[in-house]
């Protein structure tokens, strides 16, 4: 990822955003689809699968009446997932608002998905302009940090959007965090793990409370707060807890090979 130091903060915004199921809204929220789920970490997903959405993995039919009418075509024709680190059709120039115009469309039209605000499409477009090829190895375990990096970001974009005024995007991010605890809660499914379960449920609804009963100084004093509690209380005890959860590489193996098992 390359970007201008100066928008350090635009870029975290936008990569919760796009770690965000509800900015999609429709079947695609209803599924758990974020921008992510087809742009694995910006860039594609060879194992993006959706039976009547994919001929073969890493493909999705956009123009599926699934997610919208707007864009249906009545056809089913699957394309492959583009990168989003290799530039399309579309100018990224910063001073150019075609990657503005391009999001905007795929949120509203391809996915039903709310009308987005200009802070929000700002931060989307302004990570996708950042996103690059990286070196090394492309395909990586998923660890409890990423979702601990996502939750972060999350609130720093919350935090900024909330300074801004604006208040559906503030919501957005909100949400965008609380996603993120909702997939460590899955990956955290043993029963020696029940009481971090409770204790992810409960920073959850906290901070739902907050998003919904809180404005002003007054919210922003009490995001800065539950990020401070959470850091130094249940992030550090998941950490310890990581290596009995589904983050364990060798655990999740198990879990695929008995829920196949089970299925037949």
């Amino acid at each position: 990822m390359s970007f201008d130091p100066r928008d350090a903060a635009t870029v975290s915004a936008g990569l919760a955003i796009f770690n965000t199921p509800s900015l999609l809204g429709g079947q695609a929220a209803k599924a758990g689809l974020s921008c992510n789920s087809c742009h694995d970490n910006g860039r594609n997903n060879a194992q993006f699968r959706v039976e009547g959405l994919s001929s073969a993995s890493g493909t999705a039919d956009v123009t599926s009446s699934f997610f919208s009418i707007l864009r249906s075509n009545k056809t089913y024709d699957p394309v492959e997932i583009p990168d989003l680190a290799h530039p399309g059709k579309v100018s990224r120039a910063p001073e150019d608002p075609a990657l503005e115009r391009l999001i905007r469309t795929l949120i509203v039209e391809e996915f039903a998905g709310k009308e987005p605000s200009a802070a929000t499409l700002e931060a989307l477009a302004t990570y996708v302009r950042a996103i690059r090829e990286c070196d090394g190895n492309p395909s990586q375990e998923r660890r409890l940090k990423d979702q601990l990096h996502l939750i972060d970001a999350a609130i720093d974009g919350a935090l900024a959007m909330h300074q801004k005024g604006d208040e559906e995007a503030t919501k957005l991010l909100v949400r965008g965090a609380r996603h993120q605890l909702g997939l460590i809660d899955e990956r955290f499914s043993a029963s020696r793990l029940v009481n971090e379960r409770q204790l992810l449920l409960d920073a959850s609804r906290r901070l739902q409370d907050m998003a919904n009963t809180e404005t002003g100084e007054v919210f922003s004093a009490s995001l800065i707060s539950w990020r401070a509690d959470f850091k130094s209380g249940l992030a550090l005890r998941l950490a310890t807890k990581e290596h009995l959860s589904l983050y364990n590489p060798k655990k999740l193996e198990t879990a695929f090979k008995r829920n196949a098992r089970s299925a037949f």
